[in-house]
């Protein structure tokens, strides 16, 4: 089966997007299929990988993140699609890309593949609820924002199915009646991200960097610098529970507001910005040996970064709100009000007073019986598409 797909959200320095990409490269290979990726850059350039290629097309900066790039209206996509030929063709972006992917028409009369549009966000949640959801309810932001829905509608009516990551999100996307949708959930490297990698070396030297001892607690932040991870609510929380117990907070990740991030944590010298993790062994690592996931994001369509924390047998402090809550189980979690500093805190106090061990334990447990390994979600995805090609 050949599949193409354009991947507006694809780049060499991004973060769930790629990692899942590269999980889809390797999937293609071990079962027999191919995959072109069609994604913006800054030079047209092909890279070959076993299971197909990633094909990067010139295209402009983005502005609000330098590290991605965009399609323009002029971008030869359309081109590229034909000489693929492919069985499958995915939009992977609600944007330009999304639309060049919907309307694409052979110019030679070629069968018509399947169309497949895959929501990897929330548009109206990561940007909307963030910056709106202290003056306004979410119902009335959505009613707002009902232009936007309607957008989003007629993009999904060009593609013959809808896809997301989540039963979570495919509730809501089909609340606000978008076409066809499928949740098909992702997985886990689970032979990757497990709790045999816990190294109590590393986690002395992690906290350490925070300024603290290996009697103390190591919370751990992985995300994107975004204003939708809400990071200084986090650093607020963990300043607030300094005052009954010594905590650290680690924070892996980068992003368009890197430097507003390190200068919240500038009176803290119990926080430490690491920075980009680009090694997946090492982040794996880092998971098995901290003490919790704080995880501030209200708007995740998924939560890549707290499955694999389950994985590596890691217990999470998660909002109520978004794909994140689905993960919730009280044996390896605590659940806060999204957005409230002050029940952050509470949520972190409570899971540092547990016995750790147990909730590390219950954590790897669920990931292992209810999350299930990425080749598994790849299966269900290629059958489906089998399923359905006309």
């Amino acid at each position: 089966m050949k599949i193409v797909e354009v991947a507006e959200f694809y780049s060499l320095q991004g973060g769930g997007v790629k990692t899942y990409t590269h999980q889809k490269l390797e999937a293609c290979a071990s079962l027999g299929h191919s995959t072109t990726i069609i994604a913006p850059g800054k030079s047209n350039k092909e890279i070959i990988y076993p299971g197909g290629k990633i094909i990067f097309v010139k295209s402009p900066v983005l502005f609000l993140d330098p590290r991605y790039h965009f399609f323009s209206k002029n971008s030869n996509i359309n081109v590229l699609i034909e000489n693929e030929n492919p069985d499958v063709l995915v939009g992977a972006s609600p944007w330009n890309g999304g639309w060049i992917a919907g309307n694409w028409v052979s110019s030679k009369g070629g069968r018509k593949p399947l169309k497949i549009l895959f929501m990897h966000t929330d548009p109206v949640a990561v940007y909307a609820y963030t910056f709106l959801e202290k003056f306004l309810s979410l119902k009335k932001i959505d009613y707002i924002f009902h232009f936007f829905w309607k957008y989003l509608v007629r993009l999904s009516n060009i593609y013959d199915a809808t896809i997301v990551g989540s039963p979570w999100l495919a509730k809501r996307f089909a609340s606000y009646k978008l076409h066809n949708v499928h949740s098909i959930p992702f997985g886990v490297e689970l032979s990757h991200f497990n709790s045999t990698r816990r190294d109590t070396f590393l986690r002395q030297s992690i906290l350490q960097k925070c300024n603290l001892t290996s009697n103390d607690i190591l919370a751990l932040s992985v995300g994107r610098h975004h204003p939708e991870k809400r990071l200084k609510m986090i650093f607020r929380a963990i300043k607030k529970v300094q005052k009954s117990m010594n905590i650290g907070l680690y924070v892996v990740g980068d992003g368009p507001i890197r430097k507003w991030v390190e200068k919240w944590s500038y009176n803290n010298p119990n926080i430490y910005i690491a920075g980009q993790e680009n090694n997946r062994d090492h982040l794996a690592d880092i998971m098995a040996s901290s003490d919790m996931l704080v995880h501030g994001s209200a708007s995740e369509t998924y939560g890549r970064v707290i499955a694999e924390s389950l994985a590596s047998g890691l217990p999470i402090i998660i909002p109520n709100k978004g794909a994140a809550s689905s993960f919730y189980g009280h044996s390896y979690s605590e659940i806060y009000r999204a957005g409230d500093t002050d029940d952050a805190a509470r949520a972190i106090i409570s899971l540092s007073k547990r016995d750790l061990e147990s909730s590390s334990k219950a954590a790897e447990k669920y990931a292992k019986e209810t999350i299930g390994s990425d080749i598994d979600h790849f299966i269900r995805l290629y059958n489906f598409f089998k399923k359905n090609i006309i």
